[in-house]
């Protein structure tokens, strides 16, 4: 498979719940306040770090990983709940999240097809961010509070544009050192408008996945991927200074 096939594909997955992987990748050391985060322990993997940490096709045989390229920094991803209790499931997929991201790095990826530029029985986009000491348990903390209390929500980005949404429970993800993950379901489009979303906290970074069948309708859990994610993100805060 072509990995601008695989580019392409991507483009087609939910436009919301791609948000925040569609922007620029960030560097900061700073928090929203302007004070330094790097409070105690060792400073956040910085996007230069985020991406040798990326996986790549040889880490993960059978799959074509394709790292973001896009350059857009607009904030027209910020997506607001209506629904406060919601609103960490909004923050996970949104470009401007109540918890801040130091750094981060974005990739479409799925399994490589036997035929060449055929599309994906299943299309993946992930976003692999650093986060303040502490901070990255609290992102998923945050998550699983959420899903106890909210069934479902409608996000309106900064365009105004709302899309409802229904959420339930998915299946487990055993890897990182916590894990959960949800199907978010399009309201409006009951047919194919459904995505499965997993979080996986690794130390101080937390990776974000989204996986949609190419024919609509929620993905299975990239299991091997998310793996060796983690494998590889935990070397790289190992090794840090």
């Amino acid at each position: 498979m072509h990995k601008t096939r695989l580019r392409l594909a991507a483009a087609a997955l939910p436009a919301l719940l791609l948000a925040a992987a569609c922007s620029s990748s960030s560097d900061s050391t700073k928090g929203p306040d302007g004070t330094s985060t790097i409070l105690s322990g060792k400073a956040p993997l910085t996007t230069a770090q985020l991406s040798k940490a990326l996986v790549t096709d040889s880490d993960v045989p059978g799959w074509t990983i394709q790292p973001s390229q896009t350059a857009d920094s607009s904030d027209t991803s910020r997506l607001t709940a209506d629904k406060p209790v919601c609103q960490p499931l909004a923050d996970i997929t949104s470009s401007n999240p109540r918890i801040h991201r130091m750094a981060f790095v974005g990739a479409a990826f799925a399994k490589t097809t036997a035929t060449s530029g055929a599309t994906p029985e299943v299309i993946n986009q992930m976003l692999v961010a650093s986060h303040a000491p502490g901070d990255a348990k609290k992102v998923i903390e945050s998550v699983k509070t959420a899903l106890a209390g909210c069934t479902g929500f409608t996000a309106t980005d900064s365009t105004g544009t709302k899309t409802p949404f229904t959420v339930s429970k998915g299946p487990a993800v055993p890897t990182g050192d916590e894990s959960v993950s949800y199907q978010m379901n399009d309201a409006a489009d009951k047919k194919t408008g459904a995505a499965l979303v997993a979080v996986v906290q690794t130390g101080d970074t937390v990776t974000a996945y989204v996986s949609v069948k190419s024919s609509g309708g929620a993905g299975p859990l990239p299991i091997d991927v998310v793996r060796k994610q983690s494998e590889k993100l935990k070397a790289a805060l190992a090794a840090r200074k």
